[in-house]
């Protein structure tokens, strides 16, 4: 009874140090999201060169810090040039203001310049002013006279194009009408003829299915006469326990199995593993939302794989980086790789 207490102690320490480790983590990670919003870079760099874990092992996470520094940097750069800019153009404004008062300066004197000599003008501008009218008046009456000469002959060529239109428009009519009664007949006739093969196919699809009735009956029948007897299942072997120990004892794992192309494949992304002789590995995960590319170095210590990620890619952007992940190796065969993180939960399920 005080052993199982003990051991119930245990486990309660061991869960409440993992709860504090995931909510440290969650900590971690809400603050340096919550000073991205903030456009807190120094806490952000702060945060993300601090050497956490949990920040550098979050691929998502180094993604979206890389795009908000670069953001930051564009930012910044965006409001040098646009404070230069509403510089500029402030002096140009100056500038257009400075030469609109002397245009409105110099447009004024040519306004009086202007008017001294309209006023000058004026007894002779009225005299030609009258003759021009006369000469307009004249030229009215005339325009009036070839315009309403114009619209007679428009009316007349207007009504015999309207005459030709209609007769045009009632051949149309009459010739559509004996098309439509015509088109109405052969539909008649092919519904006529689509229901009588509709009917024909129906009794030859009942006259089939009693026939197949009929044969599925006699087979079932003579399979009934002809059936054995039926076979006793198997006893279950026990498994013995020396046999259960060498199952459970520790991979051992060659590097040789590891090298070649891995892949797995569902419904959300699909992974592709290449493990290289030369201790190279490049990893390729494509999801909806992009693809994610990492690549270092690895190696491999009985059932334990390394990984020492140098470069991480999100589509077009890529950083280099110093990330180390550590797997256990659950299975390996020639056509499967199974990898566990330290919760020992699946991390990759591979296939080749």
């Amino acid at each position: 009874m005080r052993i199982s207490l003990l051991i119930l102690l245990l486990n309660a320490l061991i869960f409440s140090q993992l709860s504090a480790d995931a909510d440290d983590d969650a900590k971690l990670k809400g603050a340096l999201l919550k000073a991205m919003k903030k456009h807190d870079t120094a806490t952000v760099k702060a945060l993300a060169d601090g050497g956490h874990e949990s920040i550098d092992r979050d691929d998502v996470l180094q993604i979206k810090i890389y795009e908000y520094l670069d953001a930051e940097r564009q930012r910044v750069v965006q409001a040098e040039e646009k404070a230069a800019a509403d510089a500029a153009a402030r002096k140009a404004a100056e500038e257009r203001a400075k030469a609109d008062r002397a245009a409105k300066i110099e447009a004024e004197k040519k306004a009086a310049a202007a008017a001294a000599a309209a006023k000058a003008a004026e007894p002779k501008k009225k005299k030609e002013s009258a003759a021009a009218k006369k000469a307009a008046e004249e030229k009215a009456a005339a325009a009036a006279k070839r315009d309403a000469e114009a619209k007679a002959a428009a009316a007349a060529v207007a009504a015999k194009k309207a005459a030709e239109e209609k007769k045009r428009k009632d051949a149309l009519a009459a010739k559509k009408a004996k098309e439509e009664k015509a088109r109405k007949a052969r539909a008649a006739e092919q519904k006529r003829q689509k229901e009588a093969a509709a009917k024909k196919a129906a009794e030859k699809k009942r006259k089939a299915a009693a026939a197949a009735a009929a044969k599925k009956k006699a087979a079932a029948k003579k399979a009934a006469a002809a059936k054995p007897a039926p076979v006793p299942a198997p006893k279950t072997v026990a498994v013995p326990a020396a046999a259960a120990a060498v199952a459970a004892a520790p991979l051992s794992v060659s590097d040789k199995e590891l090298v070649g192309t891995w892949k797995q494949i569902s419904s959300e992304k699909v992974i592709t593993l290449s493990i290289e002789e030369n201790r190279n590995f490049a990893l390729e995960q494509i999801e909806d939302d992009g693809t994610l590319k990492i690549s270092g170095t690895w190696k491999s210590e009985e059932n334990i794989f390394m990984m020492s990620i140098k470069k991480v890619q999100r589509n077009v952007h890529s950083r280099d980086t110093d990330i180390h992940r550590i797997y256990k190796i659950d299975r390996l065969s020639n056509h499967r790789f199974v990898l566990l993180d330290k919760r020992n939960r699946i991390a990759y399920d591979l296939k080749r």
